[in-house]
């Protein structure tokens, strides 16, 4: 056999075998079933069974907008001095109440400013009763002509420098005691601790933050949305929430509409104000459901619908004859019936498995 013929002949069986080999894979070697009405399969629910009318309703439609939960009550805990901070009692993740000491600082220079105050006070006192004693042995002199006005003068001077410097003195114990104070610094409010910014030896410098705190007991949902369904919305009125990680629904109210457009999105920003549930933590995934207007729509049981693959059928009944058709379902009416989108027509009836 020549190499010419060894060859033709590879190349004929190649090609056979690459041939089979796309009609397989796209399916010419099986049976194809077509998408269009026909019998019911065996074993379906036939014209002797029960059926259910293609109901027409008018309903009212939403839409869902998307947003995350957010406590309405933040709180920044921060330093009113420069001090080094000793101990931070509280972590993220816990809750504390209102008025618990969460930071303790570097009290010795505050004390020793409140120390040498109350010393202070006590020169104040003792330079106070010297011009009581004074001014009362010159006011004796004076009676008795010994002593002149300017004495008397100069000694109710003294005795009112005296008193001005006790009320100045007891007034820096009063100011350092109030700096002392600030060496603990106490929750201003109750709440959940989310980001502790400070660890112990750090300075505390005033006004920077070094705990954040915030009420999981005022939890809102925080969602754009767009401004032809928000001009609709009102304060006050209830709309239902969806919180996927933790598959919940609730029952929230508008609390807030953010009287200003977005305008690159056209949206505003809504504020729905949720009930307290500890789950919820701030930073959550949710979905808010908007009222989009009323419109009519096709209703089935659920019962009668029937799946193959992503393909939805249901078996129309006709005159007592049953064929199946395709058709499309929406979204849920309840736990029984369903949206039919298209393939049904009012008043057809179906059957139900």
């Amino acid at each position: 056999m020549s190499d010419l013929l060894r060859k033709s002949i590879q190349v004929l069986i190649g090609g056979t075998v690459l041939a089979f080999t796309v009609t397989w894979l796209s399916g010419g070697c099986g049976e194809r079933i077509a998408p269009v009405d026909g019998p019911p399969a065996s074993g379906a629910a036939g014209s002797d069974g029960p059926t259910a009318a293609v109901e027409r309703e008018l309903a009212q439609y939403y839409e869902s907008a998307s947003g995350t939960v957010f406590s309405a009550r933040h709180t920044t805990i921060s330093s009113k001095i420069l001090a080094r901070i000793e101990a931070i009692t509280v972590r993220a993740g816990d809750e504390i109440e209102a008025n618990t000491v969460v930071v303790r600082l570097d009290s010795r220079d505050l004390e020793a400013r409140l120390s040498a105050a109350r010393e202070n006070v006590t020169g104040a006192r003792a330079a106070l009763t010297l011009a009581e004693s004074e001014r009362a042995r010159i006011g004796g002199l004076f009676e008795s002509k010994v002593a002149s006005r300017r004495q008397l003068d100069r000694a109710d001077a003294a005795l009112r420098m005296a008193r001005a410097a006790l009320e100045h003195a007891q007034q820096g114990v009063a100011d350092a005691e109030v700096g002392a104070s600030h060496a603990e610094i106490r929750s201003p409010v109750s709440g959940r601790v989310i980001d502790r910014l400070a660890e112990p030896g750090d300075t505390a410098a005033p006004g920077a933050p070094l705990l954040r705190v915030y009420d999981p007991g005022a939890m809102r949902l925080e969602a754009p949305v767009r401004e032809s369904l928000a001009v609709r919305l009102t304060a006050g009125q209830p709309l239902a929430v969806y919180v996927e990680s933790l598959d919940l629904s609730l029952k929230g109210e508008i609390d807030e509409i953010v009287p200003a457009a977005e305008p690159g999105a056209r949206t505003f920003l809504i504020k729905v104000r949720l009930p307290h549930d500890a789950r919820l933590f701030s930073g959550m995934f949710g979905r808010v459901r908007i009222p989009a207007g009323e419109g009519e729509r096709l209703r089935i049981p659920r019962s009668a619908v029937e799946s193959i693959g992503q393909l939805e059928y249901a078996t129309v009944i006709d005159g007592g004859a049953a064929s199946r058709r395709m058709i499309t379902t929406g979204p849920a009416v309840d736990e029984n019936d369903v949206v039919v989108l298209s393939g049904l027509s009012e008043g057809e009836h179906v059957a139900l498995w």
